[in-house]
């Protein structure tokens, strides 16, 4: 897909009220990040990700045992590779992001194919030479990935002698139990159960089978992040060698747009701009740049001097702008910048001029906020009818009426953090902090939605502040949060971010050399599965 036509992807996004799609899936990596200590939190909440109508099928045994992809002498089943191609696309499919992809889960994924949208979306590019890709081939790309990642993480643990301990087994069997109670609820046998999450070939030995070893992998990447440690002195020199990671710059610019519009002819259809008006558009962009350069230089006003130009100009100021590449940040985060340094950059399309006000290290200290997610389900909803949004205000009365009563609960007790986690354990709708009393640690600014990040940003925030945060922002639940602050980090967030991207970075390079030279190769056992 063309830089162009990912641009208007962008643009009809966002006139359409949908938020950056880069946003989008940062916000699904700071929900990773935040879980790290958590890598695979409740396995039951694995059963309620899809929505399927419970049917039964016939299956054989050739199905469920004929051999589908291998990696490095590991055989997996077709039952096997289902189980981990129906959690690849659950999980697609239930993101932030699910919701504005193309994929239709009531038709066979190999006959749908995605869109420019959908691989903007997820980060994803076309293999060498494929025009043209299929859910089904994305969704089996993705799960090959998984096993051999499941494959060499396997074949590490067993090299290190690690075994699940007491608690994961009973972990393992509290699982397997409640699969048992929600088939029961359900009014069909387990195995049946399994089929509609896992497809045809699924049964209780093999979901059991393939349980335990998550449960064994997850704990074993658990055990392996906790032996990483760093003092301070490695922490500044990791600093030292990355500051591009750590610091925000403050600067002004101008960008002088160097193209020629489109017009439209007396049919109505586009026209687009010619290479003469495009070249003469350029030109122009070029000689406005030099001469807003030059009086910025002679002492102007950088913001006003733009607006002598409003019709191709536009200016910005970032004040604390984290390093995140392209042109302009090139130039500012240049070891070599001084302040009030003033410069004309260019790409094909654009004329920029830049001044460099300064930069430094974030030095303030990130939150630890737990919170109450009291979420609107509006599935049910409407949107184009006449009383969606009465409906849609009861719904939010209700969510409103929940949290106020959580939150007067909670005066009424003991008022501690512990208390509060209690009730968030049991009320909260947040799936990547419940389990964990609803706390987020080390939040940094940002992080969270506007308003959450305004009120934990407050000025005059102390420990054990509560108060009710409404949220109602696209790409995001709708709702409203009870709050309680629970204190400030202790360490600065360089320091903090240092840490987590070193861990990271050391984590993912030992994963690489566990993984390396391995591949999944496919047998006759694809054709059971998708």
């Amino acid at each position: 897909m063309s830089a162009s036509r990912e641009k208007k992807i962008r643009q009809e996004l966002a006139a359409q009220g949908i938020p950056d799609i880069k946003e989008i899936r940062a916000e699904e990596a700071r929900k990773q990040q935040r879980r790290a200590n958590i890598l695979y939190g409740s396995i039951a909440a694995i059963f309620v990700l899809v929505t399927a109508v419970l049917l039964v099928w016939n299956s054989n045994i050739i199905q469920r045992t004929s051999a589908a992809v291998s990696v490095d002498g590991t055989k997996f089943s077709a039952a096997e590779v289902n189980y981990y191609y129906n959690n690849v696309m659950n999980s697609t499919l239930s993101s932030e992001y699910g919701s504005y992809m193309s994929a239709d889960p009531s038709l066979p994924m190999d006959q749908q194919e995605m869109t420019d949208m959908d691989l903007l979306f997820l980060g994803a590019t076309l293999p060498e030479g494929v025009e043209k890709m299929t859910w089904h081939d994305y969704f089996m790309q993705v799960t090959k990935d998984v096993l051999i990642e499941q494959t060499a993480l396997i074949k590490a643990a067993k090299a290190d002698g690690y075994e699940l301990d007491d608690d994961a087994k009973k972990e393992l069997s509290d699982t397997m139990a409640a699969l048992e109670e929600y088939s029961k609820q359900s009014g069909v046998t387990t195995n049946a159960y399994l089929k509609s999450l896992f497809g045809n070939t699924m049964t209780k030995p093999v979901f059991e089978k393939l349980l335990s070893n998550a449960v064994l992998t997850s704990r074993y990447q658990a055990s392996k992040l906790e032996g990483y440690s760093y003092t301070d002195a490695e922490l500044q020199e990791y600093y030292t060698k990355n500051p591009n990671l750590f610091d925000v710059a403050d600067y002004e610019y101008v960008t002088f747009k160097g193209t020629a519009p489109s017009t439209t002819d007396a049919d109505g259809k586009t026209v687009a701009a010619t290479d003469a008006e495009n070249a003469a558009a350029k030109a122009k962009a070029e000689a406005a740049a030099k001469d807003v350069l030059a009086k910025y230089q002679a002492g102007g006003d950088l913001e006003s001097l733009a607006k002598e130009y409003s019709d191709i100009a536009n200016y910005f100021h970032q004040e604390e702008a984290s390093y995140s590449g392209g042109t302009v940040q090139e130039w500012v985060f240049d070891s070599a910048r001084k302040a009030d340094d003033a410069g004309m950059l260019n790409t094909d399309s654009t004329y920029y001029v830049v001044v460099y006000h300064s930069r430094e290290r974030v030095e303030y200290h990130p939150v630890n906020v737990r919170h109450i997610l009291c979420s609107i389900d509006e599935s049910g909803l409407d949107s184009t009818a006449e009383d969606y949004k009465e409906k849609r205000q009861v719904l939010l009365d209700a969510a409103k009426a929940k949290a106020e009563g959580l939150l007067d609960q909670f005066k009424a007790g003991t008022k501690t953090a512990e208390a509060f986690g209690e009730l968030a354990d049991k009320n909260s709708d947040d799936t990547g902090s419940v389990g964990n009393g609803g706390l987020y640690t080390n939040v940094g600014k940002g992080e969270m939605v506007a308003a959450f990040d305004e009120w934990i940003y407050d000025e005059s925030r102390q420990a054990g502040d509560t108060g009710i945060v409404f949220v109602d922002m696209a790409g995001y639940y709708t709702g409203y949060h009870v709050m309680y602050f629970d204190g400030v980090s202790d360490d600065p967030y360089w320091l903090l971010k240092a840490r987590t991207t070193k861990l990271n970075e050391d984590y993912a390079a030992w994963m690489e050399s566990l993984q390396e030279g391995l591949s999944a190769e496919e047998h006759s056992g694809m054709k059971y599965v998708g």
